[in-house]
């Protein structure tokens, strides 16, 4: 091994800058990995004029190719290569960083003697230039000549050059190419997924959609590039508003149930995500939607509110038979002095008309989720209605010695609602804070007007409604577990909730651990223009 010298002809600075410029163009013309180290080796042989030259690429010290002088990639066998990472020049190279020049081939221990290997030849001269980027040896270049001392000063100033452009070169373009498999990966992904997926900009003009969006709302993808998401989402089937789109511009995450229509012009429940995707590198944000398509389920839930609807009404028939029997028995023995018979009718009065207003509950929050209870309103004064529901829960209040109080407002204007959904709904708050009251407690019954809405509160002394508990407690079939407490089925306040809304009012607990809960809801004084009841599932918060 030497250092650099001996006779040559000097490659003239122009002829040098003209091949590194010409280099240049072609690599950043050539964007794929295969072919950026065969132009660099084609161009260094070229320029030195050499007959023997390869290309040895690496990442992380391991072999990705072996590139041959004209010939692109070649198969080397394993052991030959082996041989020569561990034992000769480009072992040395790769694991020194360093640029080798061998004067004599055959007088040096690095260059293997290879007698079948054709990029290996037995004399001559050889240069081995490590392929160097952020670090890394990407590649190793090895030239050889049949002549002895054929590389000079200029010649590794040059294949240095080229080898500098060629790891960056090459580097680059693995990035990109990593970078655009990425991007297949990630069209092919979104192209192929099993939910409809539609992408729009900020106002929501859709800029893209999926194949499963395309099958599910019957659309050609060029025909819905030509919508806005209002089109498949038409206003008033959801709670997709202008509203909803402020929330995404915040980057909220909007979930929500709604309806879609088709081409045909049918209509599909969904279920909706939207989420705002920022751009990166200059590139504008966009809102992604994906929809789940919840007809089966709807069909499902359909048949189950029509069955439960059907077994409701047949049990209203046995239902009024038992309190037709028990008001006749009631009065067959009216004068019968057994307090014995007397008790068990009371107690069977009871159940029958707890059993009754289950029943009524069951049937009108299935009908005020479906919008199909109508309200009768009439101009009502909120006093008789409580004292039409405190007529009712009295008989418990007595059983547990419950202390009934009421702070009740004299100047409170009628109430344009429906009379006897109002008194339910009283009731119900009324029975509920007697049954979590212990025994000797109190419950205190309170009015007020306040702008345009009457107030009611019912303040209990109970052991109040745990934090977790107070966002659902007016769910459907909610109910708080507690110790000794009373069980129910869960519909009383999911009623409660619904009622009050379908007069444009609200309901709400407040609650302090082991210090009661007060339930307040209020009601417009004045009727709205329109109501719109509840959908089924609509989310509006």
């Amino acid at each position: 091994m030497s250092t650099v010298q001996g006779p040559q002809a000097r490659l003239s600075e122009m002829l040098r800058l003209a091949l590194v410029y010409r280099l240049v163009r072609e690599l950043n013309a050539e964007l794929r990995p295969i072919d950026v180290l065969q132009r660099v080796l084609n161009a260094t042989a070229e320029a030195l004029g050499t007959p023997h030259a390869s290309i040895i690429a690496f990442k992380q010290n391991e072999i990705q190719a072996v590139y041959a002088l004209g010939s692109g990639p070649v198969v080397n066998p394993r052991p030959v290569l082996d041989r020569v990472l561990a034992d000769g020049l480009v072992g040395f190279v790769l694991h020194n960083y360093r640029t080798i020049i061998i004067n004599d081939v055959t007088s040096n221990s690095l260059w293997l003697p290879l007698p079948d290997e054709p990029l290996s030849p037995q004399e001559g001269s050889a240069l081995c230039v490590p392929l160097i980027h952020s670090g890394d040896v990407v590649g190793v270049m090895t030239l050889a000549h049949p002549a002895r001392s054929y590389f000079t000063a200029d010649a590794v100033h040059l294949a240095s050059a080229i080898s500098e452009l060629g790891a960056a070169a090459q580097t680059n373009t693995l990035l990109l190419d990593a970078a655009r498999q990425a991007e297949r990966r990630f069209a092919t992904l979104f192209d192929d997924a099993i939910v409809p997926i539609i992408i729009t900009d900020l106002q929501g003009d859709i800029q893209t959609v999926n194949r499963r969006a395309c099958e599910f709302l019957g659309y050609e993808r060029e025909e819905l590039l030509l919508h806005n998401i209002s089109t498949v989402h038409r206003m008033g089937t959801g709670p997709i508003s202008t509203d909803r789109f402020e929330h995404l511009k915040r980057g909220l995450e909007v979930r929500f149930r709604s309806v879609v229509w088709t081409k045909d012009g049918e209509s599909k429940a969904v279920q909706v995500y939207a989420k705002r995707i920022d751009g990166t590198d200059g590139e504008v944000d966009h809102i992604q939607w994906i929809e789940h398509d919840l007809s089966s389920q709807t069909q499902l839930e359909q048949l189950r509110r029509d069955l439960s609807a059907m077994v409701y009404h047949d049990m209203r028939g046995p239902l009024g038979n038992i309190h037709t029997s028990l008001e006749a028995l009631n009065r067959l023995l009216a004068d019968y002095q057994d307090d014995v018979v007397q008790n068990l009718l009371e107690v069977a009065s009871r159940a029958e008309s707890q059993a009754r207003r289950m029943v009524d509950a069951l049937l009108d929050v299935q009908y005020l989720e479906e919008g199909r209870k109508l309200l009768t309103r009439t101009n009502t004064e909120l006093s008789s209605l409580i004292s039409g529901a405190v007529e009712q829960v009295q008989p418990l209040a007595e059983d547990k010695s419950i202390r009934l109080r009421f702070a009740l407002a004299d100047d409170l204007p009628l109430l344009y609602i429906d009379a006897e959904m109002v008194q339910r709904v009283l009731t119900n708050l009324l029975d509920n804070a007697i049954k979590y009251s212990p025994e000797g407690g109190t419950v205190t019954v309170s009015t007020a007007a306040s702008g345009n809405e009457v107030f009611v509160r019912i303040k209990d002394t109970g052991p109040g409604v745990p934090p977790e508990a107070q966002a659902t407690i007016f769910d459907k079939f909610s109910r708080l577990k507690q110790r000794n407490m009373p069980h129910g089925v869960g519909l009383g306040l999911a009623f409660c909730k619904l009622a009050v809304e379908a007069h444009g009012g609200r309901i709400w607990v407040r609650s302090a651990e082991n210090n009661g809960a007060t339930f307040t809801f209020a009601v417009p004084i004045e009727a709205p223009a329109t109501q719109e009841l509840p959908l089924l599932g609509a989310t509006t918060s």
